[in-house]
């Protein structure tokens, strides 16, 4: 336990020195919150709660993870996001000649408008159409999982369907990122020029996204999406218009919108978990304590228990993985592809089903490489941040570019709940980035005038 204290006084201390700089809307920040939040809370609590774990996540042989592997898992994690930490505040600083506080949301300017309309709806276009054709083919498919799945409470029916339906790598994509830019494109085009079609095409794009993402059965990229709707709204509400046609609300009244918003999503958290079990209840009290137990359960501990799991197996079972994990690097090269996360599932799983467990890329650079993964990996990942956060702050903040940028937080998020290979490729940050430059006018990338140090 005084190992666990240690830690926790440098994370808190971390945080506290840090914090103008973590807390700011940039690609570091959602980060380091979310993998805090997701991951780091989860892996300081076990031991404080650790027959709670055992008992939430009794699917799991968790009696295998030692008191070594606890500390061991503890100091791995606190190293690893120290170490990005460090890498990003030094190449901010490098580039800045002081540790600039990045915020990507402090707009001086008016928004000009960069979206180039016409590629806009032929992406429009060409999306719908494949969707619709892939879906016609998959429809008996769709039909189980949202019948026998969600309606009728039959988890097995939601994993078949899931399988079956994000077989197709490009289906997946489009619905993942694609679709979910554009729909938040056409958001600004409703709030830009308040024409009754306009206002009608992104309704139409909202309720297909939602469909499509809930027909994924995946709670994560739903809650995501809607996430991102509510930043993006916030976002060009409060800078798209001049302030003497805005309505003047108070903090109180803000605050209530944030809270009622955040709210509904809960309460469609609740519902799609409901969906997803079979647990049975009496009455609407104990369903709603019950999944609310679930939800918060899931949330601190779905990402903070495979990260026992990986310093337990590795290398004690298996040899640290390397680059075999990454499917399309096994393509190219010829070497044997490790599915690290479902080799990882089977070997702790106590029951017979298949599944996989999520690892974030701090962690995960400990099963490739060990120690000197744990260190140099996280340090190349504050890097790549920093490099990004700087590129995106070089960015005119114009239309596109806003939109790109809150899709670059939805790619910092994933990498609070991916390795970094996945979050590039599977989660499709790639994806994000072609999008972005499509649509832009003349597909020519506006920076800022002047860039304040």
């Amino acid at each position: 336990m005084a190992v666990t204290y240690i830690l926790l006084a440098i994370l808190l201390l971390h945080l506290v020195l840090f914090g103008k700089l973590i807390f700011k809307w940039n690609v570091f920040g959602v980060f380091f919150i979310a993998t805090m939040l997701f991951s780091m809370v989860g892996i300081m609590a076990f031991p404080f709660f650790k027959p709670y774990f055992l008992e939430a996540f009794s699917s799991f042989k968790l009696n295998l993870i030692t008191n070594v592997d606890i500390v061991k898992t503890q100091t791995v994690a606190t190293v690893g996001i120290l170490s990005v930490l460090y890498a990003y505040v030094f190449t901010i600083a490098l580039i800045y000649k002081r540790v600039k506080c990045i915020n990507h949301f402090r707009i001086e300017g008016e928004i000009k408008d960069n979206l180039s309309r016409v590629n806009f709806y032929v992406l429009t276009l060409g999306v719908l159409m494949f969707i619709m054709v892939y879906l016609f083919l998959k429809r008996d498919v769709l039909l189980i999982g949202i019948l026998q799945g969600l309606f009728g409470r039959q988890p097995d029916a939601i994993l078949e369907s899931r399988r079956a339906i994000t077989s197709n790598y490009l289906y997946t994509i489009l619905i993942y990122n694609v679709l979910p830019f554009i729909t938040i494109a056409s958001f600004y085009i409703s709030l830009k020029r308040k024409k009754l079609l306009n206002k009608l095409l992104f309704l139409f794009l909202f309720a297909v996204s939602f469909f499509l993402i809930l027909s994924l059965f995946q709670k994560r990229p739903l809650m995501i999406f809607m996430l991102s709707l509510f930043i993006t709204g916030f976002l060009f509400r409060q800078n798209l218009f001049p302030k003497k046609v805005k309505k003047v609300r108070s903090k109180k009244s803000k605050k209530r919108r944030y809270f009622i918003y955040l709210g509904l999503l809960f309460i469609l958290l609740l519902v799609l978990y409901y969906s997803a079990t079979t647990y049975k209840f009496e009455n609407i009290f104990e369903a709603i304590l019950k999944l609310s137990e679930i939800v918060l359960t899931r949330v601190f501990g779905r990402l903070s228990v495979p990260a026992f799991c990986y310093i337990h197996y590795f290398p004690a079972v298996e040899g640290y993985y390397g680059l075999t994990n990454i499917g399309v690097f096994s393509k190219i090269f010829g070497f044997p592809h490790f599915p690290d996360t479902q080799v990882l599932f089977s070997y702790f799983s106590a029951t017979k089903k298949e599944g996989s467990l999520a690892i974030n890329s701090v962690m995960d650079f400990y099963g490739a490489f060990g120690y000197v993964g744990v260190v140099f990996g996280n340090l190349f990942l504050g890097l790549f941040l920093a490099a990004l956060d700087v590129f995106l702050d070089m960015l005119a903040k114009n239309s596109v570019n806003l939109v790109f940028i809150v899709f670059c937080f939805v790619f910092a998020y994933y990498l609070s709940q991916a390795s970094l290979p996945r979050a590039l490729l599977g989660y499709g940050f790639a994806f994000f980035v072609l999008t972005w430059l499509f649509l832009q006018k003349g597909f020519k990338i506006r920076l800022r005038t002047h860039l304040k140090q």
